[in-house]
């Protein structure tokens, strides 16, 4: 399988000129060892992987030892695996502080494990590595769509910025909206696909599942996190989603932060100017690939999503997560939201920025009807001056300012997938 340079590791280098220890986490098979080994080819160190039983003896029997042998970058691979090893890094750094000592990866949201009681506060930089973006399996340059958003004074300056789709760009894009991200299938044919991704959720439940957390009933977590995936782009109601699994509410909540943690499915809060009630009402839940989602309905192809009415949430599910990771290597610090009133008018997604707004609606047709723009117009509306542009990313060739501060853009475009990448 040819290996593909990640946008991550220009980022993650950066960050290990300024900080003595970096963090690479999300889902196992993400790519995060190939990262490390990528990050390597650069600089001096030493890779050890604590999924290799010896190196995880060493490591839990002479946690000092195990840190101090290594010359240059010491990358640990897995640390959830040794989190023993965390406060003898954090004391080590406390003696020397010189950047770009540490780098480590784990399969699960270090920060959220019981089993981790050291954050290394002040002391590292964290980065999520989600899975493979359309721009990097095109091999094209790091796109920033919301930087250049926040950044364009009207939609014609955005437009103006956006490079023009690739050739098929509506097929391709809907081929990636059910295949995934993941690096591992990519390439495979429909029925490895399937034999990978079967083998990757019986290797996560049997084993990365007691890493993680003490589930009582496999069966049953098996079944939530089966609904769960199924319900990407929905809005999450635990009460339903514990009914439907024979669950009561407080174990199906917990099982779904055991799903969050391992990087398996996130939530996206609704948007509100009172950011109290951004606590309190109902998010939205999205699988973390699109590819795993597609994969427990039982869909390999468009034209399957299309039969049974999945198209529209796998599409959101994969914009969406895309939009995410892109914004994840800006500079600027963004929260991202939804945005939905009880008459029904919705925007799928938006970036809030100080006090400006980037919204963004996602559509997974290649026209777009004028009132299929009701929520980006009603969303200006309320938020006045505040909202900065509206995009609507769609499967059309064509980019389309409809007014000053809302447009139409290729989702390739929008993506960077782009003539002139």
């Amino acid at each position: 399988m040819r290996i593909l340079r990640r946008h991550a590791c220009q980022r993650v280098e950066r960050l290990l000129g300024s900080f003595p220890l970096v963090a690479v986490t999300g889902a196992r098979q993400v790519g995060k060892s190939t990262l490390a080994r990528q990050i390597l080819d650069e600089v001096d160190g030493v890779y050890v992987s604590l999924d290799d039983p010896l190196s995880r003896t060493r490591a839990a029997e002479d946690p000092v030892g195990f840190v101090h042998a290594a010359k240059g970058l010491l990358v640990i691979d897995e640390i959830q695996l040794a989190p023993g090893l965390l406060p003898v890094i954090k004391a080590e750094i406390d003696r020397d502080r010189q950047p770009g000592r540490f780098l480590i990866t784990g399969s699960a949201n270090l920060l959220r494990m019981r089993s981790v009681t050291e954050s290394l506060a002040g002391r590292s930089a964290w980065f999520e590595l989600g899975p493979l973006l359309w721009s990097e399996i095109a091999e094209c340059a790091l796109p920033t769509p919301i930087d250049d958003a926040f950044g364009a004074s009207d939609a014609s300056a955005f437009a103006a910025q956006l490079g023009s789709p690739i050739a098929d760009q509506a097929e391709l894009a809907r081929r990636r909206a059910v295949l995934g991200g993941m690096p591992e299938p990519h390439g495979l044919d429909e029925q490895m696909r399937h034999v990978w991704y079967d083998a990757y959720r019986r290797t996560f439940i049997e084993r990365d599942l007691r890493q993680l957390s003490q589930i009582e009933n496999l069966p049953d977590f098996h079944k939530l996190s089966t609904l769960a995936l199924l319900r990407t782009a929905g809005l999450l109601n635990v009460s339903d989603l514990a009914s439907d699994a024979g669950l009561t509410h407080a174990t199906a909540r917990r099982y779904l932060n055991v799903l969050e943690v391992a990087y398996q499915v996130f939530e996206l809060s609704p948007y509100f100017a009172n950011i109290g009630k951004r606590l309190v009402k109902r998010p939205k839940l999205f699988a973390n690939d699109v590819g795993m989602a597609a994969h427990v309905a039982n869909i390999d192809s468009w034209e399957t999503a299309e039969a049974v009415a999945k198209a529209g949430a796998l599409f959101e599910t994969w914009v969406t997560g895309e939009l995410l990771s892109l914004d994840g290597y800006s500079s600027q610090r963004s929260s991202a939201h939804f945005w939905r009133t009880g008459a029904g008018a919705e925007v799928d997604l938006l970036f809030e920025r100080g006090t400006d707004i980037v919204a963004l609606e996602i559509k997974s047709s290649a026209t777009v009807r004028w009132k299929e723009t009701l929520g980006l117009r009603g969303l200006r509306d309320d938020l006045g001056e505040r909202f900065k542009l509206g995009v609507i990313a769609y499967l059309g060739d064509d980019v389309r300012v409809l007014d000053e501060r809302i447009l139409m853009a290729p989702v390739a475009s929008l993506l960077g997938v782009t003539t002139s990448s």
